[in-house]
């Protein structure tokens, strides 16, 4: 009897025990093979042995005469009568409580990398089938019955595994990443895919950027402008800066084309340090596509088809376990990936093999932090921030941080007492300068009168204060709900109104950004009365211009930063900037910003702002919050030290609640139920992230892949039309 690895499902055919270990074992070895030459020796060569015999003896359980029995059925069952990871875990372990080739077998499908010095204490370390007995019963019974099989299989004999060296113990990133190559192996050899990277081609990459930033300067409309010549002053002294540092920061102020000119900076390092990826990291997904469009733009050669290969955009987390979907998952294997925040970090935090498959893409990468100010939370950037170092000493990897509203973090008190990299600015003394003078003269911000935050007690004393202006005016909301209530009370009262937040798909928010756009940029734009009511996914990175701003209290950052879209090119004469806050029974609190509301209400009543510059008032205010803070980041740091993974993964969340992707567009649920192909981008632009809660609340449960119906989403409110 042939012995198989999968059935038969839809257009994949069977596939053999010996091709799959083959297929997996060249998989996980080229993965490693890419970062190799950015590692050290011999770390590189204990990485190897480790992952070789985790490829091999991953599958071996499924040798079982009742697993084969199950596999030559094309049965449809979802889980094999016997749990075929055990066998290569008792197998691997021997008599150890733990090595991390059986640790990445055990982790090679959910529930993932476990807490490893809990997993070690137990009676069993690392078996799985615990509860029923059943798995371990007959692996104990059958293990060398499974490797006699093997061996014949595969033609090898007990006296050549390949057993490791010395035993090197492993951190936590080293763990994550050995199993990234393996699961990405896994997957594909799974699924048939053939992922493959294309050409960097950086040098080109720099000189097509040269020629983009030229024409634009060329054809603005005020190129003689000071605020143009700065742009330019600011794009070649970042082009031309040494790339001696792997730790950087950029401190220009808003709408001076920080993206272009550290992209500048990442491409003439990526050329001179051979890197493999330039990750460029945004605090909010509706930023990405506005971002990628200018990348796209300034960065696709022509020579080049598909934009979407050189630039890849990843908005939320799409990353499945089934096989069915994971064809879905998008992969960070572009020369130039575009992702959040959340993405990201939460990636490197995850334990879940489908999240962690990525993973290995990123040694040897350039990683722009955009708007790094609004990353993270206060309490998550001291673990965020033991990465990135570990990713700079250790995997080849080169940062920088850009941010209008800039917080030192690695001065702050908060992290004293963890080992981190100091930054180096990327600007020169002189340039900041004058970036300062020009910023200060932008616009107005307005902390109410007497240094008293006004509040506002009803929906329509609020909204009375904002027709007060004329011109167009941006409201930003501290939660979903309370924008699109307020989006929805405006429109129901003739007021043209514009809402933009998450709770639209990706291209419901772009179709709006356009609409935005044309607005802000129409010859009658001085002329028009408009409100934009969005949440604070427009505070950063949106080339928007608006007359007047209006921001309910938050945090200082985030005021400062909603100021970069009023005003921008310093247009308006009166472009000003408010701060509210709102008692409406109808508007909801977001307790996650409680601290920082404390902070920045008690700074405007000391009338603390004109003491400091914009980052001096910023970074004070961070180190206020940071004192206030728990101690979760404390917890964190240590899980990570111990290999914790699930603790990490658990207290690690950028977003507190779990979220889960739903398909919002009806086209592509339909394409999705007809089992038609969707590209990771279709099913992107046509889906959302929604914390479990809202799903809850709309009666969905238990799908795999939730779908909403028409009456739960339009493309005003997005999934929020139900719920205001």
């Amino acid at each position: 009897m042939t012995l198989l690895a999968h059935s038969a499902r839809g257009n994949h055919p069977e596939q053999t025990y010996r091709d799959h270990i083959c297929g997996v074992t060249d998989g996980a070895e080229r993965n490693l093979a890419s970062i190799t030459p950015y590692l050290d020796d011999e770390k590189a060569k204990y990485y190897l042995s480790v992952l070789k015999r985790a490829a091999e003896f991953h599958d071996l359980g499924k040798l079982s005469k009742k697993n084969q029995a199950v596999l030559h059925q094309n049965s449809n069952l979802q889980h094999l009568p016997i749990e075929h990871r055990d066998a290569g875990v008792k197998y691997l372990l021997g008599n150890q409580r733990e090595c991390p080739e059986a640790t990445l077998v055990y982790s090679h499908h959910r529930p993932g990398l476990p807490n490893l010095t809990e997993e070690a204490d137990l009676n069993a370390p690392f078996r799985l089938g615990r509860n029923s007995g059943e798995t371990m019963a007959d692996t104990d019974a059958h293990l060398s019955e499974y490797i006699e099989a093997h061996n014949r299989e595969l033609g090898k004999s007990d006296e050549n595994m390949n057993i490791p060296a010395e035993k090197i113990r492993l951190n936590s990133m080293e763990y994550r990443i050995l199993l990234s190559c393996l699961v990405d192996a896994d997957y594909s050899d799974t699924s048939g895919e053939k992922l493959t990277s294309v050409n960097p081609r950086w040098e080109e990459r720099l000189a097509q950027l040269d020629r983009y930033i030229a024409g634009l300067s060329e054809n603005c409309r005020d190129k003689n402008s000071e605020r143009n010549k700065l742009r330019t002053d600011l794009y070649q002294s970042c082009r031309d800066a040494s790339t001696d540092f792997p730790l950087e920061y950029c401190d220009s102020p808003v709408g001076t084309g920080k993206t272009t000119a550290v992209m500048a900076h990442m491409l003439k390092a990526a050329q001179e340090h051979n890197l493999r990826h330039i990750f460029v990291v945004l605090p909010y997904t509706n930023i990405i596509t506005q971002t990628v469009e200018v990348l796209r733009n300034a960065l696709v050669l022509d020579d080049e088809d598909d934009a979407s290969k050189i630039v890849a955009e990843h908005h939320h987390q799409a990353d499945f376990d089934s096989i069915e979907l994971r064809h879905l998952a998008s992969t960070w294997n572009a020369p130039i990936i575009v992702t959040t925040a959340v993405q990201f970090f939460e990636t490197i935090a995850s334990n879940l093999p489908s999240k962690l498959r990525k993973l290995h893409q990123l040694p040897a990468s350039g990683i722009i932090i955009d708007e790094s100010h609004a990353a993270l939370p206060n309490k998550l950037i001291p673990p965020a921030w033991m990465w990135m170092t570990d990713l700079i000493e250790n995997w080849g990897c080169r940062i920088c941080l850009c941010s209008g509203t800039s917080v030192k973090f690695w001065e702050s008190i908060k992290l004293e007492r963890i080992p981190v990299m100091k930054a180096k600015s990327l600007l020169s003394e002189d340039i900041s300068k004058k970036l300062e003078i020009f910023e200060n003269n932008r616009i107005t911000f307005d902390f109410g009168e007497d240094h008293k935050v006004p509040n506002f007690r009803q929906v329509d004393d609020l909204i009375g204060f904002l027709e007060a202006y004329h011109g167009s005016k941006i409201v930003v909301l501290n939660t979903l709900k309370s924008a699109a209530y307020l989006a929805k009370t405006m429109r129901k009262r003739g007021l043209d109104v514009l809402h933009l937040s998450t709770a639209l798909m990706p291209k419901d928010r772009n179709t709006v950004i356009d609409e935005i756009k044309y607005r802000l940029n129409s010859e009658s734009r001085h002329s028009q009365s408009w409100t934009l009511v969005a949440t604070s996914c427009v505070e950063c990175g949106m080339d928007f211009s608006f007359n007047y701003g209006f921001c309910e209290l938050r945090s200082l950052q985030s005021y400062f930063q909603l100021g970069g879209r009023v005003s921008r090119n310093g247009e308006f004469d009166d472009g000003t900037l408010f701060v509210f806050t709102v008692n409406d029974d109808n508007f909801s609190p977001n307790p996650a910003f409680n601290d920082s509301i404390s902070v920045f209400k008690k700074m405007i009543n000391k009338d603390e702002f004109y003491h400091y510059t914009t980052t001096e008032a910023i970074t004070k205010a961070f180190d206020i919050e940071c004192k206030r803070g728990n101690k979760t980041y404390q917890d964190i740091c240590k899980y990570e030290r111990h290999c914790d993974f699930a603790a990490v993964a658990k207290n690690f969340k950028v977003i507190n609640d779990e979220t889960v992707t739903v398909v919002a567009d009806r086209s592509l649920a339909e394409n999705i139920r007809k089992g038609k192909f969707v590209t990771p981008r279709e099913f992107q632009m046509g889906s959302v992230n929604m914390r479990q809660a809202v799903l809850n609340q709309l009666g969905i449960k238990g799908d795999t892949l939730p779908i909403l119906s028409e009456n739960q989403y339009d493309n005003f409110l997005g999934y929020m039309k139900s719920l205001v």
